[in-house]
């Protein structure tokens, strides 16, 4: 293996392990922003206020605790 095609293999794992960490990170985030756990931790969320999931709804109309 010369020094070019070491340079261009790293490269693409480089770029790889990037695109396979960006996906994860979506993943994970729109995973936590699509469920809503009845906890105090729910009504502290950035998002409370305009969360129309069926969980939040409850809480804010005071049915759930």
């Amino acid at each position: 293996m010369d020094r070019k095609e070491f340079l261009k293999t790293g490269g693409r794992i480089l770029i790889l392990g990037g695109m396979a960490a960006t996906t994860g990170y979506l993943v994970v985030r729109k995973k936590v922003d699509a469920t809503c756990s009845v906890s105090p931790a729910c009504q502290r969320c950035g998002k409370f206020a305009k969360c129309e999931l069926p969980q939040a709804k409850e809480v804010k109309d005071g049915k759930r605790e």
